[in-house]
């Protein structure tokens, strides 16, 4: 198995509880069955960021606060599907459920350095797709959008990388240790006050 070291992409990641992904692997399973072709699985995690280096454990638990500031005691929700470029800078394509939420710069505090990129819109990615064709595009609108609404989550670091197995070519993700976002009901310190 040779691996492609020069490709690998260190990306900050949002997880869902692991309820909500029951219902992920439910909507994926559903685009296969409807004739998806030629995708990825992706590890329904949604991209925030690409990175040039991880995030420390001060650095996650910084911007969960951040988050769950941004989105008050409101759930974060996703109603339609959408595509975006991965990387950000890239030619490929991913794709799943869109949230609602907004990631901006000023949200990683003094982590902001290690930003290279930051994905828009975010989309809990169900499958990655090397050269999107018009073939999966179209089955995608004729698919109706899985309907989400999660408060529980975490972010973490994500190591992203292609492989080549003979003639084959794959793909290979480590998600680092989750962070999970302030519970809200028993409140949370605003960051301000950290």
């Amino acid at each position: 198995m040779k691996i492609h070291k020069n490709d690998k992409q260190i990306l900050l990641v949002l997880v869902p509880h692991r309820d909500t992904r029951v219902e992920l692997r439910k909507y994926s399973d559903l685009l296969l069955k409807a004739g998806l072709t030629g995708v990825y699985q992706f590890p329904l995690a949604a991209p925030l960021a690409s990175l040039s280096q991880p995030l420390n454990a001060n650095e996650l638990k910084y911007l969960t606060r951040s988050l769950r500031e941004n989105t008050g005691s409101g759930k974060i929700t996703a109603a339609e599907t959408s595509i975006t470029a991965f990387p950000p800078d890239g030619k490929d394509t991913l794709f799943g459920p869109r949230l609602d939420s907004t990631v901006l710069i000023n949200m990683f505090g003094d982590a902001a350095v290690k930003i290279k990129n930051l994905f828009s819109p975010l989309i809990i990615g169900t499958y990655f797709v090397p050269d999107s064709s018009s073939h999966n595009l179209r089955l995608i609108e004729k698919i109706p959008p899985v309907l989400l609404s999660f408060r529980a989550g975490a972010v973490a670091n994500m190591i992203w990388q292609p492989f080549q197995a003979g003639h084959d070519t794959g793909y290979k993700w480590k998600i680092g240790k989750l962070c999970w976002l302030p519970n809200v009901k028993r409140g949370f310190t605003n960051i301000k006050n950290m």
